[in-house]
C-alpha cells in the first residue's frame, strides 16, 4: 500500500502542476479546451487524498501486504 501511496502522490502532484500551468496561460488552448484548471485541481485533490489514505492503511499493516 505504501507503493500505491507514492504513485498516487506523484500523480496528484503532476495534476496540480498541470492545473497551475493552465492558470498561468502557458498551455496550448487546443489541448486544454475540455480539461480546465478545475478538473486538474479536483483530480489532484482526489489523488492526494487517496495517497494519504493508502499511506495510513499501509502503516497500520492493513491492505494485504
Amino acid at each position: 500500500m505504501l507503493t500505491a501511496a507514492l504513485v498516487f502522490g506523484i500523480l496528484g502532484g503532476i495534476a496540480a502542476v498541470f492545473g497551475g500551468i493552465l492558470i498561468a496561460g502557458v498551455a496550448i488552448p487546443e489541448l486544454s479546451s475540455d480539461l480546465t484548471w478545475t478538473f486538474w485541481f479536483a483530480a489532484s485533490a482526489i489523488l492526494l487524498l487517496s495517497s494519504i489514505a493508502c499511506g495510513v492503511i499501509g502503516r497500520r499493516g492493513g491492505g494485504g501486504e
